[in-house]
């Protein structure tokens, strides 16, 4: 197993962007309970979504047994129809969270439905549902596998989580289509009209990665560098229209991996070739995935930052950035903050099609020392 399947496996974060800062105390939630339902339709485009931590085990039970679900206009609601967290049958067995997407729009949602396993989406405004054809295998705990919607129409299925070899289904939303990506092979891209597709081999320490790009019926492989600058080239990359970027790490010392971003690199997934600029984002981030395209210039990264004193770093998401990928400049599309506590980095964020305006940035803080320090 590579080292970028290493850190999906030690925390999955399902990532998009909002355009506000929502509290977990605003519009109808309430602190000391759940808050109210989410409604069969109306609901309005999601913002975010997380399971929070409850009890002297801090697990997503009790008051945290459900989803929350976070709209742009600020109503948090909780999502019962959704799976959130499932124990194992005997008593020592580890509980596994239930998957979650939210599309890039923000007006639909996938997820893992309690009551029968079957993977579904849902429209939050009119309340229409489409059923996939994929469904949890019986007897299994949790959602053994992950969501991400490809575009708005898409969703990608990623299954067994936490496999060396994983395999990919992508799913037309509406019509049910379904066909499997070639086995340990990322999807990153499917282009509307022409359905060519985007899919990467990962890089990782002592192996380069692949761009493979299908149309047609041909394949065009074309090999990532191994590195930007002295930087070893890994973690996760976005592709649209035939380009892809990624978030180069600081580095991945034997004491712990320093996640700093030093270089944005962009690619042409057909030829490889590489472009890289030092992303301009505050000095206390202390790591940013590189998520989707805002147009032809811009990237979004979703990070995580240091605070101020000693409270802990911020979860990977709660800051997040559109990024120029000619000169590096950054700007605050949204912070998104809660007053509970996210278990285990389950913060799933979407519809940053729909920023408007970008939201206050909050003091920065003073670096701490990073990997080995």
């Amino acid at each position: 197993m590579d080292i970028s399947t290493c850190l999906r496996s030690a925390a999955v974060v399902a990532l998009a962007a909002v355009g506000c800062a929502v509290p977990a105390g605003a519009a109808g939630a309430s602190t000391a309970g759940k808050p109210p339902a989410l409604p069969e339709s109306g609901a309005g485009a999601a913002a975010f979504a997380y399971l929070c931590a409850a009890g002297k085990d801090l697990l997503p039970t009790g008051k945290c047994d459900t989803w929350r679900v976070v709209t742009l206009g600020g109503r948090i609601y909780s999502f019962p129809e959704a799976l959130a967290y499932e124990k194992g049958k005997k008593a020592d067995d580890a509980g596994e969270a239930g998957a979650f997407a939210i599309s890039p729009d923000g007006t639909r949602v996938a997820y893992q439905r309690a009551s029968d396993d079957r993977v579904v989406v849902r429209d939050l405004g009119s309340g229409e549902t489409w059923e996939l054809p994929h469904r949890a295998p019986k007897g299994s705990v949790g959602s053994p596998f992950s969501l991400k919607f490809v575009r708005d129409g898409g969703l990608a299925i990623t299954h067994p989580l936490y496999s060396d070899r994983p395999v990919t289904t992508y799913v037309e939303v509406e019509s049910g289509t379904a066909r499997n990506m070639p086995r340990d092979l990322t999807l990153l891209d499917v282009e509307p009209g022409s359905g060519r597709l985007t899919l990467l081999s990962e890089p990782g320490i002592g192996n380069r990665g692949w761009f493979h790009t299908v149309a047609g019926g041909r394949t065009t492989k074309a090999k990532i560098p191994e590195k930007a600058g002295k930087h070893l080239i890994w973690g996760a990359f976005t592709a649209r229209n035939g380009r892809a970027a990624n978030l180069v790490p600081k580095g991945p010392p034997a004491c712990g991996p320093d996640m700093t971003p030093v270089w944005l690199t962009v690619y042409s997934t057909t030829t490889g070739k590489m472009t890289k600029v030092k992303p301009r984002l505050p000095v206390d981030v202390n790591r940013a995935d590189a998520i989707d395209w805002l147009g032809t210039e811009e990237i979004v990264a979703a990070a995580s930052r240091e605070r101020p004193g000693k409270k802990e770093s911020t979860v990977l998401g709660t800051y997040v950035y559109a990024v120029n990928v000619k000169s590096g400049a950054s700007r605050l599309l949204s912070k998104l903050s809660t007053g509970e506590s996210v278990f285990e980095g389950r913060l799933v964020v979407g519809g940053y099609t729909a920023v408007k305006s970008g939201a206050a940035a909050g003091k920065i803080a003073k670096p701490g020392k990073r990997g080995c320090g």
